[in-house]
């Protein structure tokens, strides 16, 4: 229909308002530290690894172009658990063949890369191994750490629920621990092969399977899903059958358990290693890695603004920016209301946005966010009635 220019009435215009889209950063690309079979095969370096096939012709069986290097006849706990990780549905990754002294020289490798989101050790239960992963995730603010399981050994659970017992980590909101090890299959040659007395010989750490769990669920649910209530795809058992009473212990100290349920062996809890009775807001690895999340893709996000004028404008496009994104975080599930205004807020808050702060260049915003915590105990209470149930 043209428009009639002079008629007099009301005319609209249809707009759209200059307000940058924030889009949700990745959160399940991982970071490896380890031993490949092939010791010499890119020796101390992070390569972005795309699929199983190349970690395999570049670690385990075809030697790089150019490089005299004999493909391997017997993995090793790092290659087990990248095969974990492919088996579990993980994607591109990032490789460092550290050598068997270097592992923490490996870490710090990976800090050089914002694009990693997760970081591990397969095969490494050491101390400074521990030290060195939690400290990057805590540094950098942008990455959580799985931690290795140490093998069955004494009075373990006690050791791993133990402050100072040389095999419990340190308290962190950044790193999870998962007990007890894993059963898989051989996959060289020269693996332990199985025998009428010892069906499934090889076990390791679940740290590459359950970073694969992490990917997966994130694609299918989203970071806000806890990684949890899974079995573990490629693993035959467990090296310590846990019962409820072994749980009730590793619980409570934010060490995860691996139950042996119908469907192979599952990752049967969600928490940090964040014991704190104080501080609970981060007990759950899941309202960790979705807070993350939204602090790293509104830091990407809201780039745009950087030297832009200090106004009420300026605000305004913020401000729609951000409630847009929210809004689809809190349609996603992660957080919790019947409105999005039940679920989040957006504010400039006078008393940090002052004449003086605004002189020196700083804006701040205020973002609140009621996050949808994982249902970790469920409270059947059942009556027994004396009358008709239709009278209740």
């Amino acid at each position: 229909m043209a428009e009639l220019l002079n008629v007099p009435g009301v005319r609209i215009n249809e707009i759209r308002l200059d307000a940058p889209a924030i889009a949700g950063v990745s959160t399940s690309t991982p970071g490896f530290v380890g031993q490949a079979p092939k010791p010499g095969a890119f020796p101390n370096v992070a390569r972005l690894v795309t699929s199983f096939d190349q970690f395999q012709k570049d670690y385990i069986a075809e030697p790089p172009d150019g490089v005299t290097i004999l493909p391997a006849t017997t993995s090793t706990e790092f290659s087990h658990a990248l095969v974990g990780y492919f088996k579990n549905g993980g994607g591109p990754c990032y490789v460092v063949n550290a050598a068997p002294a270097g592992v923490v020289d490996g870490i710090n490798l990976l800090a050089k890369h914002d694009d990693i989101q997760i970081i591990a050790a397969p095969g490494s239960t050491s101390t400074a191994v521990y030290d060195a992963l939690r400290t990057q995730a805590e540094d950098k603010r942008d990455r959580f750490a799985i931690l290795d399981a140490p093998a069955k050994a004494g009075n373990i659970i006690s050791d791993l629920t133990t402050a100072g017992s040389g095999k419990r980590p340190a308290d962190s909101m950044w790193t999870a621990l998962y007990y007890p090890r894993i059963q898989v299959p051989p996959y060289l040659p020269s693996d332990p092969q199985p025998t009428p007395n010892n069906p499934n010989p090889i076990y390791i750490a679940p740290t590459g399977h359950i970073a694969g769990v992490y990917g997966t669920v994130d694609a299918l649910r989203g970071v806000h899903k806890a990684p949890a209530n899974v079995a573990l795809l490629g693993a035959l058992g467990v090296e310590d059958i846990l019962v409820d009473g072994d749980q009730e212990v590793l619980n409570k100290e934010g060490v995860n358990a691996i139950r042996l349920y119908a469907a192979g062996p599952t990752i049967w809890g969600t928490r940090t290693l964040l014991t704190s009775s104080e501080e609970t807001t981060f007990r759950y690895l899941n309202i960790r890695r979705l807070t993350t999340y939204i602090e790293q893709s509104l830091r990407v996000g809201l780039r745009f603004a950087i030297f832009e004028p200090n106004n009420l404008p300026l605000r305004q496009q913020i401000s729609r920016s951000v409630r847009a994104f929210l809004d689809g975080v809190w349609r996603d599930g992660a957080l919790f209301g019947a409105s999005a205004d039940e679920a989040y807020y957006v504010r400039f808050p006078d008393a940090f946005n002052t004449d003086t702060d605004r002189a020196q260049g700083k804006l701040t915003i205020e973002i609140g966010i009621r996050v949808s915590y994982p249902v970790e105990f469920i409270i059947i209470r059942i009556g027994l009635l004396l009358h008709s149930a239709s009278a209740a």
